[in-house]
């Protein structure tokens, strides 16, 4: 049996080589624990999503190297947000927000995460904000950001506000 500290250690190497070979600076290296993740971000003004993956996905290959790749997107996310990465069928200890302890595969199975991409965004408290299934393209994406640091999810729903932004833009 390893040690928690040599499995972690092994943890960050396999999620280095499971990455694409293009650059997130927004992705936060973690050893999954959330709770942790979550009062880092918190401590550094930024937001917390968690984007649920799997091997072989080309929607989630699609994000890396089209939307992740967006100057506009790199900038913005890498400004006020970490990405955690879960894979759902993995074996992987998670800390929750609430500090129970379980694998990426129950963590995504508590969320109701069946097929990947998934994206949820969470408060400052790891409650959820917006739960997002899908291919995401970088203008949607950057509105996504916007909903959430400008904190429009406190009053109005996030397909109200981008009916609104895109009406918005219409006239423009």
């Amino acid at each position: 049996m390893l040690g928690k500290g040599i499995t972690a250690v092994l943890f960050v190497f396999a999620f280095l080589f499971a990455l694409p070979n293009v650059e997130v600076p927004f992705v936060k290296l973690s050893f999954l624990n959330l709770k942790e993740d979550l009062e880092e971000a918190k401590e550094e003004g930024k937001y917390l999503f968690i984007m649920f993956h799997q091997e072989g996905c080309p929607f989630c290959d699609k994000m890396y190297r089209v939307t992740f790749q967006d100057p506009k997107v790199k900038d913005y996310f890498t400004k006020h947000f970490y990405m955690v990465l879960i894979d759902i069928k993995g074996s992987n200890p998670v800390v929750d927000f609430d500090g129970k302890e379980m694998t990426e595969k129950e963590f995504s199975h508590k969320h109701r995460v069946r097929a990947t991409p998934v994206f949820l965004f969470v408060d400052h408290e790891g409650r959820q904000i917006l739960k997002m299934v899908g291919y995401i393209p970088p203008k949607d994406w950057l509105l996504i950001g916007r909903y959430i640091v400008e904190g429009h999810y406190k009053d109005k729903s996030f397909y109200k506000f981008l009916r609104e932004e895109r009406k918005k833009q219409r006239r423009k």
